[in-house]
C-alpha cells in the first residue's frame, strides 16, 4: 500500500477553497501511484472548534462539500482521510472521515456505534482497511496505541497539537533524534505516519515536517518543516526498506523553531486580514527592530514599511543625543532591511494634554499619539499594523498599551522580552540583520525598565504607592522578572513556591499583582501566537477579580482534601468515645445487676471489678467441674440460673 501525506496550508475553515486543493493534491498523489490521502487535522476547524460547531448550518456545509469531494476522488480511485470537527452529544469531536467510492464514512463515530455507542468509545482508534493493509487513525499515540486493536499495520497519527516551544514533541520530525514517538512504534511493531500540519489556524502554528515511521520504529520518509509538502511512501510490511541517517533529520533548536512558528504566524495572519502588507513603528529599540525583521521575512521587504515617529520631550542634551541615536537606528535598519521609511514629525504632547508637566502625562499622551499616527498609515497603505509587544508587556504593562491603538496581530505576545535576545542571535546567523548594539544585556536592560515604567504610570495608586511600588522594582534584573514570570504563567507556581520568593517576597508580591490587575486591559491588546505552555490567549482571570496571591506564609496551605481527611477522623474519633460511653454504660448496668456500688467509681474501676468477679465466678466453675454461665449451674427459684444469668439470657 502507498500512502500520501498532504503537508499543506490553507485558509482556516475555507470549505470549497480547502476542498479543492484536496482534490489537487490526490491528483498528483495519484500519479504517484498512493492508494490513500491523508489531510491535516486542523483545516476546517483550527484547535478550538467549539463556537463553529454551534453553528446551526456548519456541519450541513461541511458535510455537503465532503460528499461531492468523495465522489471526485471515486472518480480518480483513491481514497482519503479527512480530520474535521463534528459535534457529538454537544460536544466537539474530532471526527475521521473516509472518503471512498463516493460515500463519507465518520470512522470514530461509526466505530463506537458497533461497540456500545457511547461517547467514551469515540477515544478508541478505528481500523479500517485499504489495499490489505489494516489502518489505525489516532489522534493521541501515547494514549490509544496500548489498545490498538491486533493486527494493525499502520497508525496513522494526524498531529492536531500546536507547536510549544517548551514541547520539543511538537516540533514533529525534528523530535525523532531524540526518541519521541519512536519507540511506540517499535515496542508495538507497526508502522506510524504522522501528518504534521503547516501554518497558522487563529493563534495555533504548527511547523509541518511530517514523517514516516516503519516497525522498527526507523524514520524512512520524511518532509521538510516550515513549508508545504506531499510525501508519498510505501507501507511494506516485514521488509527493511532504507532508512534516514540520524543525521540527515532535523534537530530541534528552541529559538530556530519559535523563529519560524512566528514567521508562519505573521505570514498567514496578514493574509486572513485581507493584506498583502505590513507596517509597524521603528522605535529604534530591540523588540520593534526584530519585529521589522520577522515581517520582512514573513512577507518580503517590498511589503514592509516602517513607521519612524520624532520625540519632542527631549528636554536636556543627554536626551536629546538619546534621541538622534534612536532615529538614527531606525533609519540605518530600513536602509539594511531594503524597507520603505515614513517619518512623522514630533507632536508635544505634553502642549496638546495642557499640562506642564512632562513625566507621566506626557509618556501617555505620547503613547496614544504614536498609536493614532499608526493606525493612520495603516488605514492609508491598507497594511496590517504589527505591534513590537512581547509577553513581558502583555503581563505588566496592559493598561498604558491598551490606551492607544498597537496594532492588529503582536507576534512577539507569548515570548518574553529576555527571550527576543536569543531570537536575535539565532536570526542573526543567517545574516547580520538586528543591529548588533541592540542585541546585548543593555537592550534588554533599557526596554525593560521602560516596560516597569509603563507598568507603574498604570497603576491606579497614589503616587506615594507608585513611588513604593518603584523602589521594589529598581533591584530586578531583567532575567528575575521574566523568570517570576514564567514561573507563575508556564509552572502554574504560587508565590511561596517562586526561587525569588525567598529574597524578595514583596517585589515577587508586587509583580504577580500587577499581572492579575492588567487582565481587563489585556483582553484589549492585540492577538499573539500560541507558541508557550500557558500562552494569555488560554489562560484568563476574571477581569473584575479583587484577589491576588500573596502565599501562606509560614502556615500550611489549606486543601479541601484535608478538610474532608479531618472531618473523617472527626468521625472516627467519635464513633470512639460513643464505644466507650455504651461500653460504660453496659459495664454500669452489669454492676448494678450484681451489686457493685459504683458511685465512687469510674469506668476503668467498674470494669475491672467486673472481671475480677467473672474471673472468680470461672475459677469457682472450674473447681464444681461445670462451665461458668451454662444451663448446668444451680438453679434459683424460678428456674433462672444464679450468678451472671443476665450474660447466658442475652
Amino acid at each position: 500500500m502507498r500512502i500520501a501525506l498532504a503537508q499543506i496550508d490553507m485558509r482556516l475553515g475555507d470549505i470549497e477553497g480547502i476542498c479543492a486543493r484536496i482534490e489537487s493534491q490526490a491528483r498528483i498523489a495519484r500519479d504517484q501511484g498512493a492508494d490513500l490521502l491523508v489531510t491535516p487535522a486542523p483545516l476546517f476547524g483550527g484547535t478550538a472548534p467549539g463556537g463553529l460547531i454551534e453553528e446551526r448550518n456548519y456541519e450541513h456545509a461541511l458535510l455537503s462539500a465532503l460528499a461531492d469531494l468523495a465522489g471526485r476522488l471515486a472518480a480518480l480511485g483513491i481514497d482519503a482521510v479527512v480530520p474535521a470537527p463534528v459535534s457529538v452529544e454537544h460536544m466537539p469531536v474530532l471526527e475521521a472521515f473516509l472518503l471512498r467510492e463516493g460515500r463519507t464514512v465518520p470512522l470514530r463515530s461509526l466505530y463506537a456505534s458497533r461497540r456500545t455507542g457511547s461517547l467514551e468509545e469515540m477515544w478508541f482508534p478505528p481500523v479500517f482497511e485499504v489495499a490489505g493493509t489494516r489502518i489505525a487513525v489516532t489522534y493521541d499515540p501515547a494514549r490509544d496505541m496500548p489498545v490498538l486493536a491486533p493486527g494493525c499495520d499502520l497508525v496513522l497519527f494526524p498531529l492536531a497539537s500546536s507547536f510549544d516551544a517548551a514541547d520539543e514533541a511538537t516540533a514533529a520530525v525534528a523530535s525523532l533524534a531524540d526518541g519521541h514517538t519512536v519507540g511506540l512504534a517499535r515496542e508495538k511493531g507497526v508502522w506510524l505516519a504522522c501528518l504534521a500540519p503547516v501554518g497558522a489556524f487563529d493563534e495555533a502554528v504548527f511547523l509541518g515536517g511530517s514523517f514516516v515511521l516503519d516497525d522498527a520504529g526507523r524514520c524512512v520518509a520524511a518532509a521538510p518543516p516550515f513549508e508545504e509538502a506531499l510525501l508519498v511512501q510505501d507501507i511494506e510490511r516485514g521488509k527493511t526498506l532504507p532508512a534516514l541517517e540520524p543525521l540527515e533529520l532535523p534537530h530541534y533548536r528552541r529559538e530556530a523553531w519559535t523563529w519560524e512558528a512566528l514567521r508562519l504566524y505573521v505570514r498567514d495572519s496578514v493574509d486572513a486580514l485581507g493584506s498583502t502588507g505590513a507596517v509597524l513603528t521603528l522605535a529604534g529599540d530591540l523588540p520593534s527592530s526584530l519585529a521589522a525583521v520577522l515581517a520582512v521575512d514573513a512577507l518580503g521587504p517590498r511589503n514592509v514599511t516602517g513607521l519612524l515617529i520624532g520625540r519632542s520631550d527631549m528636554r536636556t542634551p543627554a536626551l536629546e543625543t538619546l534621541e538622534v541615536e534612536r532615529t538614527e537606528r531606525a533609519r540605518t535598519l530600513a536602509q539594511t532591511l531594503g524597507i520603505r521609511l515614513i517619518e512623522r514629525a514630533p507632536a508635544d504632547a505634553a502642549r496638546l494634554i495642557d499640562r506642564d508637566a512632562p513625566a507621566l502625562g506626557s509618556a501617555l499622551a505620547r503613547e496614544r499619539l504614536e498609536g493614532l499616527y499608526l493606525e493612520d498609515a495603516a488605514f492609508e497603505l491598507g497594511a496590517v499594523a504589527v505591534s513590537a509587544l512581547t509577553k513581558t508587556d502583555f503581563a505588566l504593562a496592559a493598561p498604558l498599551a491598551a490606551g492607544g491603538y498597537t496594532g492588529a496581530i503582536a507576534p512577539f505576545g507569548d515570548v518574553y522580552l529576555t527571550q527576543l535576545e536569543f531570537l536575535a542571535r539565532e536570526r542573526n546567523r543567517a545574516g547580520a540583520a538586528v543591529p548588533a548594539p541592540l542585541v546585548t544585556l543593555n537592550a534588554v536592560e533599557d526596554r525593560m525598565a521602560a516596560i516597569v515604567a509603563a507598568a507603574l504610570a498604570g497603576a491606579p495608586a497614589s503616587a506615594a504607592y507608585r513611588e513604593r511600588m518603584a523602589h521594589l522594582m529598581a533591584p530586578l534584573e531583567p532575567a528575575q522578572i521574566d523568570g517570576v514570570l514564567e514561573a507563575h504563567l508556564e509552572r502554574s507556581l504560587a508565590l511561596d513556591e517562586i526561587p525569588l520568593a525567598a529574597t524578595a517576597p514583596d517585589a515577587v508580591a508586587l509583580l504577580l499583582m500587577i499581572v492579575r490587575a492588567g487582565e481587563a486591559a489585556r483582553r484589549r491588546l492585540p492577538p499573539a501566537p500560541m507558541v508557550s505552555a500557558a500562552p494569555f490567549a488560554e489562560r484568563r482571570w476574571p477581569w473584575q477579580l479583587a484577589w491576588s496571591d500573596t502565599g501562606a506564609g509560614a502556615e500550611e496551605p489549606l486543601t479541601c482534601a484535608a478538610l474532608v481527611e479531618a472531618e473523617g477522623e472527626r468521625f472516627a474519633e467519635a464513633g470512639e468515645e460513643h464505644g466507650r460511653l455504651v461500653r460504660s454504660e453496659i459495664m454500669g448496668l452489669v454492676a448494678r445487676m450484681l451489686g457493685i456500688p459504683t458511685d465512687d467509681m469510674d469506668a476503668d474501676d467498674v470494669e475491672g471489678e467486673l472481671m475480677r468477679r467473672m474471673q472468680q465466678a470461672f475459677e469457682s466453675a472450674a473447681e464444681e467441674g461445670h462451665p461458668p454461665f451454662s444451663g448446668g449451674h444451680p438453679q434459683a427459684p424460678g428456674g433462672r440460673p444464679q450468678g451472671f444469668s443476665f450474660f447466658s439470657d442475652n
